[in-house]
């Protein structure tokens, strides 16, 4: 019984902890930062989440979060202003912080604060929200990890799969496992990406859910030796 249970603690550790993540859905207002886990995310943290931008074809990006007020820890939802008419693109940025991990768990700072840090990593997270619309989508917005469709998902057939592509800083990412799920559920499927960075995502009704994470060598190292990046994309079908 001992060994059986030794077995299964062991077994439990090397799981690896879900990462949160950074998303965005339509609201009645206009769209709302969502962070935490499918199916149990709450508010965005205000104080990290540090650029909401539309853009509508042609004109330059305009801010949501220069209309918000000072309130509560989460940030409500983000009106989209009538300049931004035609948009079809919501992007945003979050800063998770730097974590460190000891033999004690692991802590929200950095590495010249814990030296001797086990790991220690830089969270960032990207999340774009794709809205419908008559006017064309665009292409990629220039986040350091970023899932870009190469159709509109709103005028694909029924039962046609979308193509997209991993970005990290700004070239195809190989081999990169896309999650597939959707905001109110745990994932359903994953798709790999090919040597152009490149894969499909099965048709499926409602709303959808993408997400992609990466470690990479960190871009402060005095700070952290990791960049854990992660970004999603929601549509509709």
């Amino acid at each position: 019984m001992k060994r059986v249970l030794v077995s299964a603690l062991a077994l439990l550790t090397a799981v690896p902890a879900l990462a949160h993540d950074l998303w965005l859905e339509p609201d009645a207002a206009g769209v709302r930062a969502v962070y935490g886990h499918a199916g149990e995310g709450g508010g965005a943290d205000r104080h990290r989440l540090f650029e909401v931008n539309v853009q509508a074809p042609g004109k330059p990006a305009i801010s949501l979060l220069d209309a918000v007020r000072p309130g509560s820890e989460t940030m409500p939802p983000l009106v989209i202003p009538p300049a931004a008419g035609g948009a079809r693109v919501v992007a945003a940025r979050y800063d998770g912080g730097f974590w460190v991990k000891t033999a004690m768990g692991s802590r929200n700072t950095n590495r010249l604060n814990v030296p001797d840090a086990q790991e220690s990593r830089w969270s960032l997270k990207f999340a774009k929200l794709v809205l419908p619309g008559a006017q064309a989508l665009g292409g990629a917005v220039g986040h350091r990890l970023e899932i870009v469709p190469l159709a509109d998902p709103y005028r694909l057939k029924a039962g046609e799969p979308l193509k997209i592509r991993v970005d990290l800083d700004g070239k195809p990412l190989r081999g990169a496992a896309v999650v597939i799920g959707t905001p109110k559920s745990e994932q359903t499927a994953k798709a790999e990406t090919d040597g152009a960075g490149i894969a499909e995502i099965p048709s499926s009704p409602g709303t959808v859910l993408l997400s992609v994470s990466r470690k990479v060598p960190g871009s402060a190292p005095q700070l952290a030796a990791e960049d854990a990046l992660s970004a999603t994309l929601t549509f509709a079908r």
